[in-house]
């Protein structure tokens, strides 16, 4: 009977460290799991933030040209020969 008792203890045993290798294998598979998800989130955030600081850059630029077509319209505007011509289409008539 010792023999059969120390048989099954020893299968039991054998479940355990069984169990806890595969225990201790998916505790590795799902750190390595979470730390490509956590590296792929940082490489996300540094594209994201940099489209970010691309598209301010691009808004100021462009911010910029249509205050300077503002000037350029106002000025063309406030000519004496844009007032001129515009003085003459009135009194032709807007067909020509």
């Amino acid at each position: 009977m010792s023999a059969t008792q120390t048989s099954s203890e020893a299968d039991t045993s054998a479940a355990r460290l069984g169990r806890a290798e595969a225990e201790a294998a998916d505790l590795r598979l799902r750190l390595k799991e979470s730390q490509e998800r956590e590296q792929r989130l940082i490489e996300r955030v540094f594209e994201a933030e940099e489209k970010y600081y691309d598209a301010l850059s691009m808004e100021h630029d462009l911010r910029i040209q249509v205050h300077r077509y503002a000037e350029f319209n106002r000025a063309v505007q406030k000519s004496r020969p844009w007032r001129l011509i515009q003085y003459l289409r009135r009194l032709v008539g807007r067909e020509w």
